[in-house]
């Protein structure tokens, strides 16, 4: 009988760590992903800082030397350095006139001497040349270096922008991911594109950061902060011509202010402080750019837009005939991604703006596929064989594409990029008459 009232204080002692073990288990499965995340992370930053040192000691474009031949120092990262620095040395009039190439060619201001029947056209807006007016502080010699970081950094940092994203993105829908996503990070490192971007001293990883950071805080209905960062993009006018146009569609006016605030700042600023002059200069510049196809620079292996699929076309076929391929193509691919109705929390709709502003871009080369990475690392992390496709598609096209051009004179990315808005697509409309048919049998039965 003694024994009872024993038994009832041990179950009640029992249901109530029960009770507390249940109550903690959230906040120690928080902690739990909070530390793996942190040593994700570390793992992450010293992978790409080991990438960077690599960079510094072996790659020909970071070997320093005073007698170069036709690899530049620090690769096209000299036309910014140039640019800026005509900027804070008074010469801002002549940006874009003969004295840009003059300076590339300057040893005793860049350092080294190269080949002088080569140069960089300064084909960017005023703005761009303005927002690395720091950076040409430095000596050139350091100002590389400084740079070859910040686009590791914005790397790794878009890396796990798109992390946020997807897992936010994932709480919100029934959609939950597949695959770990504190190592998508690695995708980003191994991506083709990145490396070729990197190596070149291109861009491209600060425009994914961008674009990343856009994503996030507009799954985040943040639409306002989302359109500002957005807005940034306009200093690359081949990459922000089409999202405006889908929100514009769609009446998300607070990202449209937000735009047109970081837009206003960023050009209003550029315009008080540079003279008028540069502006018409500039204008000129852009419209002899828009014949890149005839320019000596140009290369179609790494070309990945429409243009060069028509400019391509086999020499048989009268320019009428090949325009007129390239306009249709362009009608499906606009009229595709405008008419899309797909939630901005499916990376499907990411990948078919991504892709389809390639596709319509004036001028696009393959080291800037590395916005693709937005949506092609949430589609691993959400539909691994989509994801792990598009990748492999690309990652293969973009190393493939010169033997391709050289052997059959055919530009083989814009076909692939053609594929995956038309295989997306597809799946739309098989997947929205399923959802129809499941409808009206669900209708049936209940009827």
């Amino acid at each position: 009988m003694g024994l009872y009232p024993c038994m009832e204080k041990c179950n009640a002692h029992n249901s109530d760590g029960l009770r507390r073990a249940s109550i903690l288990r959230p906040f120690r499965n928080r902690a739990l992903a909070s530390a793996s995340l942190s040593r994700s992370f570390l793992v992450s930053v010293a992978v790409y800082l080991c990438l960077g040192i690599i960079y510094l000691l072996f790659s020909p474009n970071y070997d320093w030397q005073s007698h170069r031949h036709d690899d530049v120092y620090g690769a096209d990262y000299l036309q910014e350095w140039v640019g800026a620095r005509l900027i804070l040395d008074g010469h801002a009039d002549e940006l874009y006139s003969s004295k840009f190439l003059d300076w590339q060619h300057d040893p005793e201001l860049i350092g080294f001497e190269w080949d002088k029947g080569q140069f960089y056209p300064a084909v960017y807006p005023p703005p761009h040349y303005v927002l690395f007016a720091p950076l040409a502080l430095l000596s050139y010699r350091w100002s590389a270096i400084v740079w070859l970081m910040i686009l590791l950094a914005s790397a790794c940092l878009a890396a796990w922008t798109i992390t946020s994203t997807v897992k936010h993105g994932t709480e919100k829908t029934d959609q939950p991911a597949r695959i770990e996503c504190d190592y998508l990070w690695i995708g980003a490192l191994l991506f083709p594109s990145m490396l070729f971007s990197v190596t070149l001293g291109q861009k491209s990883a600060v425009w994914l950061l961008l674009l990343s950071v856009t994503a996030y805080l507009l799954l985040n209905s943040k639409d306002y902060l989302s359109g500002f960062v957005f807005g940034l993009l306009t200093v690359k006018p081949t990459l922000c011509f089409l999202l405006p146009l889908l929100m514009l569609k769609e009446k998300r006016w607070r990202f449209l202010a937000g735009m047109t605030t970081s837009c206003l700042l960023l050009w209003g600023t550029s315009a008080a402080f540079l003279p008028w002059s540069v502006w018409p200069a500039f204008a000129d510049g852009f419209r002899s750019a828009g014949n890149y196809a005839e320019n000596a620079g140009y290369r179609m292996e790494w070309s990945c837009n429409l243009l060069t699929f028509a400019y391509g076309l086999t020499p048989e076929l009268v320019p009428w005939c090949k325009w007129g391929v390239c306009l249709l193509l362009g009608i499906y691919v606009f009229f595709g991604a405008i008419t899309d109705s797909m939630d901005w929390k499916n990376p499907r709709k990411w990948m078919i703006i991504a892709t389809s502003t390639v596709l319509l871009s004036p001028h696009f080369y393959h080291y800037d596929l590395c916005i693709l990475l937005v949506p092609i690392l949430w589609l691993i992390a959400t539909e691994p064989r989509r994801g792990f496709a598009y990748f492999a598609m690309l990652s293969i096209g973009v190393v493939l594409a010169g033997d391709v051009v050289t052997h059959l004179r055919l530009p083989i990315l814009p076909l692939i990029l053609v594929g995956i808005v038309s295989e997306l697509r597809l799946s739309g409309v098989l997947h929205g008459s399923r959802q129809y048919r499941s409808y009206r049998l669900k209708n049936a039965i209940g009827g």
